[in-house]
């Protein structure tokens, strides 16, 4: 199961959902290529959770967009975008897939300061 809270200055959310092994495969792959082989790269889950991955510029950074909300039926949800780089982001799927494995439990992902703009 993916439990994930954001935060980002006063916004908070959080959601809760599984992802098919599959679908959760083959975005952890998308996201260890360089450069990303789509425009927009996106797990989602229905209402609860999204993540998607797309470019911020034509120089190598990228937004992490993170969509969640407690449950199918809300009417409300959070939604941050965080800059990043290729680096950042190949740690970030890392974690993602040892979550994945059970062999972690959070997952921290933080906005490079120095490319937020």
């Amino acid at each position: 199961m993916l439990d994930t809270n954001v935060e980002r200055g006063h916004f908070r959310g959080h959601g809760a959902t599984y992802f098919p092994v599959k679908e959760l495969g083959n975005f952890l792959a998308s996201l260890q290529a360089y450069p990303l082989q789509r425009t927009e790269l996106t797990l989602k889950s229905p209402g609860v959770i999204a993540i998607s991955v797309f470019p911020a510029d034509g120089v190598g950074h990228l937004f992490v967009q993170i969509e969640v909300a407690d449950d199918v039926e809300a009417r409300d949800l959070t939604r941050v975008r965080l800059r990043t780089d290729y680096s950042r982001l190949s740690g970030f799927a890392n974690q993602l897939s040892l979550m994945a494995k059970g062999e972690i439990t959070e997952i921290f992902l933080e906005e490079d300061k120095t490319l937020a703009g």
